[in-house]
């Protein structure tokens, strides 16, 4: 049963004349749509010098299948982020083209796309949407690039490495779920995962997590599997509900979710809150699963969910701006729109400091000595050991009431002042 909905359109978006200038510029110089060749892409580097000619920036994502209700938004989103540098001038006078690629959420067909580039030398490269595609994309980096900007934050890349991540890890997002769950007294947790890396890489998190003096009193009762192309969960959520869980943590990206939460619905375990992750704070897809929804569901979420008036002034203008690209797309805030959007300012901030001739070596010295940058996700602070740089005071606990995420934390997950 597919719970999500889809889209199936591949698309190679040329963002020309009137596109955004961030997202892949730093891929620039790269190939063109889906005829690019070395030589392309070295034309269009030596003509770029010279001239005001248009900058190629390259994005492999999850257009259709698994992580479709990922990959769909982020390529909005980086078309709208791109429109709006275009239609400002662009960076130094040079339009953007982005080149998107659909890897059909496979890891295998996004490392064909990908390793196309890399073998062109393009400096950077937007890496989504799923932990698998991304991670088996990022083994292509070498010791000289390309950047690999991923939207699927699973682990923490490796110190000075050309691997970036773009949203709120899995720590974090842990962290705050465990801090509320803290501050509600609660002792006993069930946790169920799906057995793909997206699902599989938060259980070692989790029990890391658990095992320091913070989480003490914290106690997993049961810890299940299922996978994420499985039709029913029913026979491990038996084994949940056998066992009495307090709340039960979902950890998964997609399509998955819905299949818990219907054998949830089935075995009459609504009342069990649930927590999961913001990758799956999508208002559509939760308006699809609507009459399987628990009582009470949680998402561990960044600023760009909340109301700009609710939030410091360094943050309220860029997450307005966010929200206002979103809205004029037909979207609503979320991580699908969100993930993309960021990394993009990100890029368009480098390549406004150093220029559209970017090197990758130099792009990583930019946004390794970044901080106080305000974001969607917070005010960044990277450095050659911290490739993410979000930390705890952005993330925050939302709830769904059926029509908006509302906020029910503060900072970290810990109780509202």
């Amino acid at each position: 049963m597919k719970l999500f909905s889809k889209s199936h359109s591949r698309r190679s978006i040329a963002i020309g004349a009137g596109l955004l200038s961030a997202a892949m510029l730093t891929a620039a110089c790269g190939s063109s749509s889906s005829s690019s060749s070395s030589s392309t892409t070295a034309a269009s580097s030596s003509s770029a010098k010279s001239s005001s000619s248009p900058y190629v920036i390259h994005a492999v994502l999850s257009e259709t299948g698994q992580g479709s209700f990922l990959g769909s938004r982020e390529a909005k989103a980086l078309t709208g982020l791109f429109d709006s540098v275009n239609s400002s001038g662009g960076i130094d006078g040079h339009q953007i083209k982005l080149d998107i690629k659909d890897n059909q959420s496979s890891p295998s067909t996004s490392v064909s796309i990908a390793s196309q580039w890399v073998a062109q030398k393009v400096p950077f490269i937007f890496n989504g949407s799923i932990a698998a595609a991304d991670l088996a994309v990022d083994h292509l980096a070498t010791s000289s690039g390309p950047i690999m900007y991923d939207l699927s934050p699973v682990n923490p890349a490796p110190a000075n490495s050309y691997i970036f991540s773009s949203g709120i890890s899995y720590k974090l997002d842990l962290e705050a779920i465990l801090n509320m769950l803290k501050s509600k007294g609660v002792t006993k947790v069930a946790f169920l995962n799906t057995t793909d890396v997206s699902g599989a890489s938060g259980w070692p998190v989790m029990q890391s997590l658990i095992a320091t003096s913070k989480y003490k009193g914290i106690q997993v009762v049961s810890h299940q599997t299922y996978d994420p192309s499985a039709v029913s969960a029913t026979t491990q959520m038996s084994v949940i509900k056998a066992a009495n869980p307090q709340a039960l943590i979902v950890w998964t990206t997609g399509t998955p979710i819905g299949t818990a939460l219907h054998a949830q619905n089935q075995l009459g375990m609504s009342s069990i809150p649930v927590y999961t992750s913001a990758g799956n704070a999508v208002s559509g897809e939760l308006h699809h699963l609507a009459s399987v929804l628990p009582t009470h569901i949680y998402f561990p979420v960044g600023p760009l969910y909340l109301s700009p008036s609710s939030l410091p002034s360094n943050l309220a203008p860029v997450v307005s701006k966010f929200q206002s690209m979103v809205a004029k797309s037909g979207g609503t805030p979320n991580d699908g729109w969100g993930l993309a959007y960021a990394s993009g300012l990100m890029l368009v901030s480098a390549l406004k400091s150093i220029g559209v001739n970017a090197t990758a070596a130099q792009l990583k010295h930019y946004f390794q000595h970044l901080s106080n940058f305000p974001n969607i996700y917070g005010v960044f602070n990277l450095s050659s050991t911290n490739h993410n740089g979000i930390s705890l005071s952005g993330v925050y606990m939302s709830t769904w009431n059926g029509s908006a995420f509302v906020k029910v934390s503060g900072p970290g997950g810990l109780p509202q002042g």
